[in-house]
């Protein structure tokens, strides 16, 4: 085995172990647990505020969300292509997929408010890189990437757990809006 592959090899395990630790710490524990809440920055944020990785209102960072489904992956969007939807404003890189967004808003924005979906799996609300994506049942869910760690990765490694848990996780914040 290589060294590239060793090193890969240890992260993949070190990995699994730890999702399998989280997983194994009861379902009381987990409701008495704060939820760790940071930006990429590693700035608090409120987990209660579902436009708290927004940053000055431009959803997504200021890419175009038809692009991640259409073009090949996610690419910036222009002002001169704006558009307001619940509270944001979106950015698009051409008229076409600003008129896309408009015609079918649902389909385009990202699950979970556009928070990182492996963090929110794992008990954490994050704010995701937002080149770090997935299509995934017809949905954009959007991942971190903190050190050597790629949120997408570790989401593939079991996608019907991780979803389960952070739709559960989603919920609970829902309720406490």
């Amino acid at each position: 085995m290589s060294p590239s592959e060793t090193i890969i090899a240890f992260l993949a395990t070190s990995l699994a172990v730890m999702a399998a630790v989280i997983a194994a710490v009861p379902a009381a524990a987990q409701d008495e647990a704060p939820v760790m809440v940071k930006s990429q920055s590693g700035v608090a944020l409120d987990e209660h505020d579902p436009n708290m990785c927004h940053e000055d209102g431009i959803g997504v960072g200021g890419y175009d969300l038809v692009s991640y489904r259409e073009d090949g992956g996610p690419v910036r969007g222009d002002e001169q292509h704006a558009a307001e939807h619940a509270g944001l404003t979106y950015l698009f890189a051409n008229a076409d997929n600003r008129g896309a967004f408009l015609a079918d808003p649902d389909r385009y924005l990202p699950a979970y408010s556009g928070f990182c979906a492996i963090t929110l799996a794992l008990g954490r609300v994050t704010c995701p890189e937002y080149t770090n994506f997935k299509i995934e049942n017809d949905e954009l869910l959007l991942f971190e990437v903190t050190g050597f760690t790629n949120g997408r990765t570790l989401w593939n490694s079991d996608t019907a757990g991780y979803r389960q848990q952070a739709d559960d996780n989603f919920k609970l914040i829902l309720e406490t809006e």
